[in-house]
């Protein structure tokens, strides 16, 4: 029998402990000498089959996550002498349920957002349109209709901060106009570069990604274009041309599958590392394109779709893609940038990595706003009600929400209960948190969908408590399995991530939230209290620095699994709490606690997560 060392030209790897598992370990063997036990690495890529739609078809439009997924509008029946449906479904990551349609029935709509808080952009109706509804959960509201009519446009970001690009308009047949959602209405911005239908599209409204479609030739291509707020690049290409894809992920790891390539329709899927892309091991069953498509890169749905010879009935399968780890593209840097004007202290922050960071000052309760605009930093407009460590945050630099709080001897106080909202220039009040926080509570999530979870109430007490936010109201949701403090956070109402924190004494217990209850995730490497976190969704979250001891800068991914210490530290120790910006695999880091008890003014930006290295499976051999 060969050995090993024969057909791989090296020997097992004698270990301590597993190594740092990416892409690159995929396919090795060692040997764990702490557990006594042969290793090898197998990444898992699949399709799995899952519950069909209620109603079938293609041209359908998706938002949301694999547990949480939204589909809406579709062609119900062949082109030929049937009209168009506004037929909306929920997916709970099993089933379909029907929900109430859309009030324009359309095909080929642009969509974005979650299952709660979705916006569908343009379409056809019965001719190319310009028309936009938002979707709160329940029901369509009619928006601010599009400057520019079209069908067939990509599409990335949530409700208060969405983009829509390409697609075809009445004249000429093909478009590259760009333009941005700030939950109200429609701003053009930059062009494509490549005017086209039918690209695949994902990502936010200041980082996306897109990929394929038809240019005005007519020919399918593989373009892919990555924007970055302010100009759409041109990025390494798909390796198959194809428009009509299912579209999944962040501008740094994306999924792109089904589709029609020149010839055929396509069961093959593609992935993108941030600077290039590889062709997935695992295919989908039916090969389909004009398919509705969400999630993340390495948990996505496809449903729908065209399928080449199977009557419009048929159109109903729906598929989850699942990949055991996520590749990344090398671990993220931390960069220093412009230092903040004021010292930050119990801060909280949100948007993207143009940043609104909500200040207060270690000794008295503050009001004070700062926003970063992508270079520098200017005065934002003072919140109504200042206040002492905060306890939740969450939304854009355009569209805010902020809740909680206490007075200057951090005990119960009318701020304790307050939620005020942010339009970019000045604060109005909300509806009260039904459990008043004073600090240390945990948030992610837009305007229109936000969540708190855990925190610290009267006295010494914490709390398990969860509540979600509508944009006006707080309902309870789900609790954690324990109370807990100064936890690090983040992510969706629908998909969130909770760790470590303080009962006392200081935890790594990590939870996710699916919309109504909190499971057990991987716990964190170092017990920790006042982490620098956010998080894109459960499966996608990063925390830095905390304490004790004062302060940290130590950096931590997690990827639905486990936590990895795979990225480069902070430059300066920070906890107790910075303030971060969030956006598609990207973190600001402002002010906050440093070593010597000062508040900080200095600020750094990651650019990207998760980096690099994340834990992976491991298959023992023996």
């Amino acid at each position: 029998m060969a050995e090993y060392e024969s057909i791989h030209g090296t020997r097992v790897r004698y270990l301590t402990s597993n190594p740092t598992l990416d892409s690159s370990t995929e396919g090795q063997v060692w040997y764990n000498s702490t557990t006594g036990s042969n290793k090898a690495l197998v990444q898992i890529k699949a399709w799995s089959s899952s519950g069909n739609t209620t109603i079938g078809g293609y041209g359908t439009a998706g938002a949301g996550t694999q547990t949480a997924g939204l589909i809406f509008g579709r062609q119900g029946q062949p082109v030929t002498g049937s009209p168009v449906s506004g037929a909306t479904e929920e997916y709970n990551g099993f089933s379909w349920s029907e929900q109430n349609d859309l009030n324009t029935a359309r095909r080929y709509a642009a969509g974005f957002g979650t299952q709660t808080a979705a916006v569908a952009s343009g379409g056809n109706s019965t001719a190319k349109t310009a028309d936009s509804e938002e979707y709160n959960g329940t029901s369509w509201t009619e928006g601010n209709n599009l400057n520019t009519a079209r069908q067939g446009a990509g599409a990335a970001g949530i409700l208060t901060a969405g983009l829509v690009f390409g697609g075809s308009d009445p004249s000429p047949a093909n478009t590259a106009v760009t333009e941005t959602y700030d939950g109200t209405s429609y701003s053009e911005v930059n062009d494509l570069n490549a005017a086209r239908r039918f690209a695949g599209g994902c990502g936010t409204q200041t980082a996306a990604l897109a990929f394929g479609g038809i240019d005005p030739g007519p020919s399918t291509v593989a373009n892919n274009e990555s924007w970055d707020g302010t100009n759409w690049t041109a990025v390494s290409n798909l390796n198959t041309s194809k428009r009509s894809v299912g579209s999944a992920g962040t501008q740094t790891h994306a999924l792109a599958f089904g589709g029609h390539t020149p010839s055929s329709y396509s069961n093959t899927a593609e992935e993108w590392d941030g600077s290039s892309w590889t062709t997935s091991s695992a295919n989908m069953s039916t090969a389909r394109g004009y398919l509705a498509g969400a999630g993340t890169a390495s948990a996505a749905f496809g449903a729908t779709g065209y399928v080449q010879g199977t009557p419009a009935p048929g159109r109903t399968m729906t598929e989850e893609y699942n990949s055991s780890f996520n590749p990344g593209s090398g671990p993220a840097v931390w960069i220093s940038i412009a230092t903040a004007p004021t010292g930050l202290r119990f801060g909280m922050g949100a948007g993207t990595t143009e940043a609104f960071l909500g200040a207060t000052s270690y000794t008295m309760p503050s009001n004070k706003v700062l926003e970063y605009d992508g270079t520098n930093w200017a005065n934002g407009g003072s919140m109504g009600t200042a206040r002492y460590a905060p306890a939740g945050c969450g939304g854009s630099q355009t569209a805010a929400w902020f809740c909680g709080g206490s007075d200057a001897n951090n005990s119960t106080s009318p701020q304790a209960v307050m939620t005020e909202e942010y339009n970019g220039s000045s604060w109005s009040p909300s509806g009260n948190l039904n459990t008043a926080r004073l600090a240390g509570s945990a948030s992610a999530g837009p305007q229109t969908a936000g969540l708190a979870f855990s925190g610290g109430i009267a006295g010494p007490d914490r709390t398990a408590a969860t509540e979600e936010y509508n944009g006006s109201s707080w309902t309870n949701g789900g609790n954690l399995s324990q109370k807990r403090s100064n936890t690090g956070g983040g992510g969706t109402q629908t998909s969130a991530v909770c760790a470590g924190g303080q009962l006392p004494p200081t935890q790594t217990v990590t939870e996710e939230y699916n919309g109504s209850s909190w499971t057990s995730g991987g716990a964190v490497p170092v017990a920790r209290l006042s982490y620098i976190s956010s998080a894109v969704n459960s499966d996608n979250a990063i925390i830095a620095g905390g304490e004790p001891p004062q302060f940290q800068v130590e950096t931590f991914y997690y990827n639905g699994t486990a936590w990895a210490d795979t990225a480069t530290d902070l430059a300066a120790g920070k906890g107790g709490t910075s303030a971060a910006g969030i956006g598609s695999g990207g973190m600001m880091a402002s002010g906050g606690g440093s070593p010597g008890g000062s508040e900080a003014t200095s600020t750094e930006l990651v650019t990207s997560y998760p980096g690099g290295s994340v834990a992976a499976s491991t298959l023992t051999t023996s």
